[in-house]
């Protein structure tokens, strides 16, 4: 019995180092004792964790050393592993005292030509490079508003006259519903990437290579359809085909250029519904946002008219200095100086060390982006109207500068006028024809959230192979996305408090 016991006690005291190599806390607010979610957890090792809706994390402890807690509107707090055992794993999180930033109401006057020189210098010693971890949550929000949507039918031998009124009531209907549904859908990501840069041999450039740790997505869909110029043009296709003979195969055309060589109304029939929503997504659609943010935001890498620094495409003023938060910053002023340069808007500078606090910038007066007009030759055209962008910047534990917040907002008309012609696969190639006439405006809004970006090992992030291909993730359903704690864009309505 004793050898029992003593084994029994051997085992398990062997067995304990094992177990105690996962350690967990919890987190809460020093004052209330109130659990705080989200906080970010960054340990010696920079591996990260965050806190959960009841305030509690977990990490490995295996050559753990020190490990740093930061939370929008508390005191970020740095604690050796003996300390936080000594706590019996508690972290006690000080709430953050409004207070005005400590440099003079007047910033001491500095040249133009030494701000521009300065803040170009700093952000390009100072922003984050190397291999990235990053924390991040991205939205997508596209609106259509249909303005006009006209349709033709010709008469036909093809159709005779009770199916041809049929095909333009519905053809009708269609348009009647389509023009008051102002179609709108949106994606949602939360997770977690891993970036680095590399030398390619073969382009002799430098590449990206992201890899998605994880991920959660929420698609919304109005209607349950995504509506474009295509899928519309699609849909109304099939109305009139599902009119004409069943038995028979049709050459399709618009206009000058052939659409498809063969259709047939059971081909159709057959086909599975391509507007249905579809219910997984590769890492592509998550990491867009999120690309895009990391691009936009190193514009003062940029050449030429794209990097808003360039006096030779920019006219540079500075504005009176102001306070964002708590912080007082300067304000620096661009507008275009040449045909190439688009964009007006400004730039908020610390005084400090000259990194850039914030830019906003949109399509001077006069100025637009692509805009194609063929409306006479091919009955086409596109004009982006609108394009409206803000970024935000945050400093890490290593003090570098990373891009915290992105938001663009882009508006686009367009019109397009489309003959659609069926001509019958048979000896008498009898023809059937309509006009489609759409002019619509187009709404597209991303933002993007990255809550914290950390120098990880190059090692860390492996390329996409063979042997480790991209994932595919399942959007969630609309009951587990309203418990999450990033649905609505709650995370950074929380953030934007801060900038205010």
């Amino acid at each position: 019995m004793t050898k029992k016991l003593l084994f029994t006690f051997l085992f398990f005291f062997g067995c304990f180092p094992l177990i105690s190599q996962t350690i967990t806390g919890k987190i809460v607010d020093k004052v209330s004792l109130e659990p705080i979610q989200n906080v970010a957890i960054i340990t010696n090792l920079n591996r990260g964790s965050t806190s959960d809706i009841h305030g509690e994390f977990t990490l490995q402890s295996k050559n753990l050393e020190s490990i740093t807690f930061s939370s929008l509107g508390y005191v970020t707090l740095t604690l050796s592993f003996d300390q936080i055992k000594k706590l019996n794993y508690t972290i006690l999180l000080v709430e953050k005292v409004n207070k005005l930033d400590e440099i003079q109401l007047n910033l001491a006057k500095i040249s133009l030509d030494s701000i521009l020189i300065k803040t170009q210098k700093s952000m390009k010693e100072n922003y984050v490079s190397g291999a990235l971890n990053s924390r991040f949550y991205s939205k997508e929000n596209s609106v259509i508003n249909f303005k006009k949507l006209e349709l033709d039918l010709d008469k036909s031998s093809l159709l005779n006259g009770k199916n041809r009124k049929k095909a333009k009531n519905e053809l009708t209907e269609y348009a009647a519903n389509l023009k008051n549904s102002n179609p709108n859908f949106s994606n949602e990501f939360y997770g977690n990437i891993r970036t680095k840069k590399v030398y390619s041999e073969k382009t002799k450039k430098y590449l990206n290579i992201d890899k998605v740790d994880s991920v959660q997505g929420y698609k919304s869909m109005q209607n349950k359809k995504k509506i474009t110029i295509e899928e519309a043009q699609k849909d109304l296709q099939n109305i009139v085909l599902k009119h004409l003979h069943k038995n028979e195969t049709y050459k399709v055309s618009s206009g000058l250029f052939p659409i498809e060589d063969s259709l047939s109304i059971k081909e159709v029939i057959n086909e599975v519904d391509s507007v249905q929503i579809k219910n997984t997504f590769n890492e592509y659609p998550a990491m867009s946002g999120f690309n895009t943010a990391s691009v936009r935001a190193k514009f003062f890498n940029f050449k030429k008219q794209k990097n808003f620094l360039n006096e030779k495409y920019y006219h540079h003023n500075l504005e009176n200095n102001t306070f964002i938060g708590t912080q007082l910053l300067y304000v620096l002023r661009f507008e275009p100086k040449k045909s190439k340069s688009k964009y007006s808007g400004k730039i908020f500078i610390n005084p400090r060390d000259f990194t850039i606090a914030k830019i906003e910038y949109e399509f001077a007066d006069g100025k637009r982006g692509q805009n194609l007009n063929l409306k006479w030759l091919l009955g086409i055209k596109v004009s982006e109207d609108t394009n409206k962008v803000t970024l935000l910047y945050e400093k890490n534990k290593a003090n570098k500068v990373y891009v915290s917040y992105y938001k663009e907002t882009r508006g686009t008309y367009a019109y397009v006028h489309r003959p659609i012609k069926f001509k019958e696969n048979s000896a008498t190639k009898n023809k059937v024809k309509f006009d489609i006439k759409i002019e619509l405006d187009t709404k597209e809004i991303t933002e993007v959230l990255v809550l914290d970006s950390y120098k990880i090992e190059a090692e860390e992030t492996k390329p996409v192979t063979k042997d480790n291909p991209k994932k595919r993730f399942g959007y969630m359903s609309f009951d587990t996305y309203m418990k999450t704690n990033w649905k609505n864009r709650q995370l950074i309505t929380d953030y934007l408090q801060k900038w205010k």
